[in-house]
């Protein structure tokens, strides 16, 4: 390893060591289980580990190209070592995965058989996470400030929730006194796995339908139904790209997403009802323009700044709009 390499590894051991402290200090005093503690801090440690009261996970980010170069299997063995010697960890407590840009159906595919299940707490609500058998755990930790708004937002309120993954978002609606919950999801796996979500947390019945098939077929079938049903509160957050088999039509979130949220928009939404779409694609640019959102009565405001939580340092993690009425009064 060169010295340069070495002293990388130095400074990410004392900045792990900080950051223990600091997020361990941080995470009791806000109840918080689950949370992220490095975060590509220092360039030549690109990788990223999360916590859970199960174990770690380490996201290897490193790209293809370094990840070709030599020493790169030393460097993550040492990387991983260090990281077991600060949380005093045994060597299963420590799950690594490599992070990378997914294509098609990848999302649900598994990356091991482990069964490795149990349950954590957010807000005083469980939800089901899996640390090793899939590149996700089931509880995506940037949107924890997100989800507490949705259940400020969800009182006596009927919610869709689209490409529903687990169903957390549905669980906090449902607990913040939402009359009724929809979650739709191509996966089957991830539809089982909101129902036990909602279910462990004593959301069940008609009121909280999960509906497995491809959205965008759904809400092509449901516009020609002149008796559809219309929600007060529709939340989104789709994948970037997916061109899986079991998909009516490629998804692509930059070149969809203006179509899809106009046609939320005019035929799903209720008078005075709020849209909440996020996306993690970097590159991602709104294409419904400020006046198209007015001549319709609304108004779109992007509350990404305020929706990454304290422990992410990556401010380009997701972006969040909320589409909501335009209060201005026009004379």
């Amino acid at each position: 390893m060169t010295e340069r390499g070495l002293g990388a590894l130095i400074m990410f051991e004392n900045r792990l060591r900080k950051l223990k402290k600091e997020r361990e200090k941080w995470a009791k005093k806000n109840s918080i289980e689950c949370y992220r503690i490095y975060s590509e801090d220092i360039p030549q440690v690109p990788c990223i580990l999360d916590r859970y009261p199960n174990g770690f996970v380490l996201y290897d980010k490193s790209s293809l190209h370094f990840r070709a170069e030599s020493g790169h299997e030393e460097r993550l063995t040492t990387i991983q070592a260090i990281i077991r010697d600060v949380f005093q960890l045994s060597e299963d407590q420590l799950i690594l995965k490599h992070r990378q840009k997914q294509k098609g159906k990848d999302q649900y595919e598994k990356f091991a058989l482990e069964g490795n299940f149990f349950w954590v707490k957010e807000a005083n609500l469980e939800f089901k996470i899996n640390l090793s058998d899939y590149l996700d755990t089931g509880l995506f930790l940037d949107h924890r400030v997100t989800r507490g708004w949705i259940k400020e937002s969800s009182k006596n309120k009927s919610v869709l929730n689209l490409f529903s993954y687990t169903g957390a978002f549905s669980v906090y609606a449902a607990s913040g006194g939402a009359k009724k919950t929809k979650s739709i999801d191509l996966s089957k796996t991830y539809c089982d796995w909101a129902k036990q979500n909602l279910e462990k947390n004593g959301f069940v019945g008609q009121n909280h339908l999960i509906i497995n098939t491809d959205i965008l077929q759904w809400i092509e079938e449901e516009t020609k139904n002149p008796n559809r049903e219309r929600y007060d509160l529709i939340f989104l957050d789709p994948p970037t790209f997916s061109n899986s088999k079991k998909m009516y039509e490629e998804w692509d979130v930059q070149t969809k997403h203006r179509n899809l949220l106009l046609l939320l928009l005019t035929k799903f939404l209720n008078d005075h009802g709020e849209i909440w779409f996020s996306t993690n694609f970097r590159k991602f640019k709104m294409e419904v323009e400020e006046e198209e959102w007015k001549e319709r009565g609304y108004k779109c405001i992007n509350k990404t700044k305020e929706s990454i939580p304290f422990d992410f340092r990556d401010d380009k993690i997701h972006q969040l709009f909320c589409i909501i009425p335009n209060e201005e009064k026009t004379n």
